[in-house]
Order: C-alpha cells, then sequence, then structure tokens
C-alpha cells in the first residue's frame, strides 16, 4: 500500500524540480591536468549547475593559444535525499600551438539576464619528450619527481603515469615503501590522450606527495602496477555479428615496473634559524583581524588569527597572546584544516581570543610572529601581524541595588507572600466522569458533514490508485512502442557500409535518447555503462557496448572520426541482447 502513495509524490518533485535548480546558476572550468606536451590534446570541461537549458552557451577566455575542437555536450538531472540537482556539461578539445604557461578562463555566461562567472586555471606547456628511438611496447609505467633535492620535510611531487594502448582493467598499484618518506596521495587518479616517441597513448596518471622525515639518500625502488589485459575475441564463422560466446574478451594478468628514482635530502641549516622555529617548511602567510574595535566597558572583541600556507601543515604551531594589562583574555581550541591539490598539500589555521576588557580606555594589542624555513628563497623567515588597538568606552550602570532608597545599615523588608489567583479556566473542560462519554454526545458532532469527511478519504486514494494502475499499463505500451522503433531505426542505419566512427557515435546517441526518453547532447562510455546498469542489462552486455563506444571515442580523438569503420557490424547484435535484457 506504500507504492500508489510514494509515486504521486515522486511526481509532485520532478513538476517541482524545474522550479528547484533554477534557483542558483553556477560555472564551474575544469582541465583534465595542469601540465602537457605540444603534442598532447587536453580535455576542457565547462560544467553549468542549476540548468538543464543547452542553450546557455559559455564564452571562454583565454583560449587563443590552441586549437580548439567542441567535444560535445551532456546534460544531467539527480534527485539525492530530496536535494535536486540539474546542469549541463560542455567539453572541449584543446591542441596546443606553442610552449609556455598560459591561464584558461574565465567562462561567463548570462542567465536570467545575471551574468555568471567561473574560476581560472593554469596550464603549462612544454616541449615534448625527445624520442629515445625505442619502442616501450603498447603498455609501460613511468615515474618522475617534481625535484631530486629537497629539505627535510619539503614535499615533492611523485608522480606515476601508466602508459597504454590496448585495453585493460582491474588495475591495482604497489607502492614502493622506503622508511623515512611518507606518500601522502593527492586527489583521484586521472586518464587522458598523449604521445609518446610519436604513438597515441591512453595515460592513467596519480600523484603523490612525498614528504622525507630526515636527512640523506634514498633511492625509490620501483612502483609496480598490476593490471589485466583483454584481448579481443574471435569472429563468428556463421554470420557478420560477434558470436556473445565466442567474442567475449579473454584477459591475461600482467605486472609493469617503473624505473628506479634517487632522492637527495637536505639538512635544514642552522645557521640564522630562529628561536621560536617550529619546523614548518613550505611558504606560509599570516593574518589577523579584531571585530569590532571599538566596544563598550564589559563587552568583549574577538581576535581571530589565520596561518594559511603549502607545505608540511600539520607543522603549524598553536600561538599564544601575551599577558595584557587589565584584559582578560579567553582562547578557543585551535581548528586545522588540510587540503590537497596537484601541487601537494596547503592548510589554513584558525586561532580565536576572546578579549574583555576591565576598564576603559584605548588598548594596543602586540604583533604576533611566527618562523618557518622558507623553501622557494632557501632562508628562514619570520611573518608578523600588522598593530591592531581597542578602543574601550564608558559603559552603562553595570550594578542595580535590590533595595535602592533604603537608609544605609538598614534591612529590607521581606516581601509579602501573595495568594494563589486563579487567571482563566482552560479552552476544552476536563472532563472527570465516564458519563460524558455517552453516546448522546457524539450525536452533537455532526450529521452529513461528519460523514462526508471521514470517507472523503477513502474515495480519493481509490481512485488515485485505479489511475495509477491505468496510467501504468499506458505507460508500458507506450514504452514498448518506444523500444520497438528506436531499435528499428538503429537497426535500419547501421545497415550502411560506408559508416565512420562520427555517424557510429551519433546513431548510437540518438538511440539512447529515443529509448530511454533522454536528451544527450553526448554519449561517453562511462554513461552509456551506468544507463543500462540502471535499466537491469547485465554487465558483460553493457561492458560490451561500453567498450565499442570506447573504441569510437579513440577513433574519433585520433583524427580518425570520419573515416569508414567496420565496427557498425557489432552494434544491431549488442542492441539485441539488450532489448532482451530489458523485457
Amino acid at each position: 500500500m506504500k507504492k500508489p502513495l510514494l509515486i504521486p509524490s515522486v511526481l509532485f518533485l520532478f513538476m517541482l524540480a524545474p522550479c528547484l535548480v533554477s534557483a542558483d546558476v553556477s560555472v564551474t572550468l575544469k582541465l583534465d591536468r595542469r601540465e602537457a606536451t605540444l603534442a598532447d590534446s587536453i580535455r576542457l570541461t565547462i560544467s553549468v549547475s542549476g540548468s538543464r537549458k543547452t542553450s546557455i552557451r559559455p564564452v571562454i577566455n583565454g583560449l587563443e593559444p590552441f586549437r580548439v575542437t567542441p567535444g560535445g555536450t551532456s546534460s544531467r538531472f539527480k534527485i539525492i535525499n530530496g536535494q535536486v540537482s540539474a546542469g549541463v556539461d560542455y567539453s572541449y578539445v584543446l591542441q596546443p600551438r606553442k610552449t609556455g604557461k598560459f591561464g584558461i578562463g574565465p567562462a561567463r555566461l548570462t542567465y536570467e539576464g545575471k551574468a555568471i562567472v567561473s574560476n581560472m586555471e593554469t596550464l603549462t606547456i612544454v616541449e615534448p619528450i625527445k624520442s629515445s628511438g625505442v619502442d616501450r611496447g603498447p603498455i609501460f609505467l613511468n615515474a618522475t619527481l617534481g625535484s631530486t633535492d629537497v629539505y627535510v620535510e619539503e614535499q615533492t611531487i611523485y608522480t606515476l603515469r601508466l602508459y597504454f594502448r590496448v585495453r585493460i582493467g582491474d588495475v591495482s598499484l604497489n607502492l614502493p615503501g622506503t622508511e623515512g618518506l611518507t606518500f601522502k596521495q593527492l586527489g583521484k587518479e586521472v586518464q587522458y590522450q598523449g604521445v609518446h616517441n610519436g604513438q597515441p597513448y591512453q595515460i592513467l596518471e596519480v600523484r603523490y606527495a612525498v614528504i622525507p622525515s630526515k636527512e640523506g639518500e634514498f633511492p625509490i625502488r620501483p612502483s609496480e602496477m598490476n593490471l589485466t589485459v583483454f584481448q579481443p575475441g574471435r569472429r563468428s564463422p556463421w554470420g557478420l555479428f560477434d558470436d556473445p560466446f565466442l567474442s567475449s574478451p579473454s584477459g591475461r594478468a600482467r605486472t609493469v615496473s617503473s624505473e628506479p628514482l634517487k632522492l637527495n635530502i637536505l639538512p635544514l641549516p642552522k645557521e640564522g634559524r630562529p628561536a621560536d622555529f617550529s619546523g614548518m617548511v613550505g611558504s606560509f602567510e599570516l593574518d589577523a583581524t579584531l571585530a569590532p574595535s571599538e566596544i563598550k566597558a564589559g563587552e568583549s572583541a574577538t581576535l581571530t588569527l589565520h596561518l594559511t600556507g603549502r607545505g608540511n601543515v600539520n607543522r603549524m604551531p598553536d600561538l599564544e597572546i601575551p599577558e595584557l594589562a587589565r584584559i582578560k583574555i579567553y582562547s578557543d581550541q585551535p581548528v586545522l584544516e588540510v587540503t590537497e591539490d596537484e601541487k601537494g598539500l596547503t592548510g589554513s589555521k584558525a586561532m580565536k581570543w576572546a578579549l574583555v576588557p576591565e576598564e576603559e580606555g584605548r588598548y594596543e594589542i602586540p604583533p604576533l610572529s611566527v618562523s618557518f624555513f622558507d623553501t622557494k628563497n632557501r632562508r628562514y623567515s619570520t611573518i608578523k601581524t600588522g598593530p591592531l588597538s581597542l578602543s574601550v568606552l564608558p559603559g552603562g550602570d553595570e550594578t542595580v541595588q535590590a533595595a535602592s532608597g533604603l537608609p544605609p545599615g538598614q534591612t529590607p523588608v521581606a516581601p509579602v507572600k501573595l495568594a494563589v489567583e486563579e487567571l482563566g479556566h482552560d479552552i476544552l473542560p476536563v472532563h472527570d466522569s465516564i458519563k460524558d462519554l455517552a453516546a448522546g454526545s457524539m450525536s452533537r458532532t455532526g450529521g452529513i458533514v461528519f460523514w462526508t469527511v471521514l470517507i472523503a478519504p477513502l474515495f480519493v486514494y481509490a481512485a488515485t490508485f485505479l489511475g495509477l494502475k491505468l496510467g501504468k499499463r499506458s505507460i508500458n505500451s507506450r514504452a514498448a512502442l518506444r523500444a520497438r522503433k528506436a531499435a528499428k531505426n538503429l537497426a535500419r542505419q547501421c545497415r550502411h557500409s560506408d559508416l565512420c566512427s562520427n555517424d557510429l557515435t551519433s546513431i548510437l546517441r540518438d538511440y539512447f535518447n529515443d529509448r530511454f526518453r533522454l536528451s544527450l547532447g553526448a554519449l561517453t562510455p562511462k554513461d552509456a555503462f551506468e544507463i543500462l546498469n540502471s535499466n537491469g542489462i547485465n554487465n558483460k552486455t553493457a561492458g560490451r557496448l561500453r567498450d565499442l563506444i570506447k573504441a569510437l571515442e579513440d577513433a574519433v580523438y585520433s583524427g580518425r572520426g570520419h573515416e569508414a569503420c567496420d565496427m557498425g557490424r557489432e552494434i544491431p547484435g549488442i542492441i539485441k541482447l539488450i532489448e532482451k535484457d530489458i523485457r
């Protein structure tokens, strides 16, 4: 009995969703990496959240040094725990024309007369690595260090890149265990396309911050990635389409290793070390605010310090305020927040104190300081807050005399106890006898109005239940007709022998939009797999279509999108399996 009540609620949420998601529109600019070579392609994604109107196309600054190719549009709509979110993602492929460091963005759009601006990202383009003349094969692992000479507790970036030209899966990583070195992963792994020795590769990249705890020379042993390499299946000799049993990919386990590296850890210099040095290494800033700066006697002000920076942020000390004459100081618990990005670890520590002056006047808050080793300038540095002052004005009467007007020494007379006074009765009477529940009292409640109010909800519920049942049958019949039509259109279009990867990608996108009532501007392998899984398709069939779309996408981004492609033969067979699983 719960399902009929749940469906109207969900329908109501869907009707209400457009009002909810259009209230707050934001734009986010994202690059798949921050450093690339002249031979690479970089994926740029502009995410518009709060609106599904694909006609709102953003204008992007900073793209002059690149050749830009639109990569498609996809919309999204989610309801999670009653929270509605929607948006559109615009994808672009950037091919650099020259080397240098470039600012990408911001992206701008106008929505309902309001200008909305995104963030900016920095992209560094370098020369391609010179070809060694040695072909490392279809799959290999490469490791690099941001810097091989660092100080104790100075972080450097350890980057692993897996290059592959074959289909892989079940990837796991074994990092080298080295005493004195701590590895901290920076974000999630990213995947993109690149070129090595003139060969196109898919690249899986993962980055770590390496923090040494003691000086010396540390060899970093090779990292290892365990994975499965899949081989393509055989084609069925009885027809044009692959046999689902013969063509299922077979995989073999393989382990690839990176090259060994060496890290030289320098000791922190003793010369010029400040007395208050806490061990912080990196780059830091200190800021102080006092609010309010003018109060009355008896009130309090709040002094807030923010220590922010990049480096070994866990070494940020808890600063202390020196004793101040005629001011009571109450400290709050410091709060440390550590974040990470592609350059390493960053942190912010907030420290607060409540200052309560005991009398009026002007008070000077002395500067606070902290010292650290500056890795950029390779010397110790001390940062201080600016001068702060607090003005305390005269306050009001601090006490109120309990027996004002009495002569000194006279004891006030105790107050006279007043009798309890009845102010009124309760709104409803209190029944203290079972006689009050006699049948005669029920007859006063009501007649036809009472029974109408009592029975009407039952009729409304029954009518809603029947309507939903009939509507469900109608929806099922329409869905079956739409499915047959979508599959028929796809099979008819795939009969042409001169189809290219671009054509097949569009055909599959149209099939998904028609079959599942979507409005996708672009169909990615991940989207296809998730849509099929959510509709009950088994992982094997969904994985076959995902891999086929991935192969089509690879052909498009490698410049072969307009060449004739024979992958169209496989599509109708996979669609038949999908329709069979749905039924």
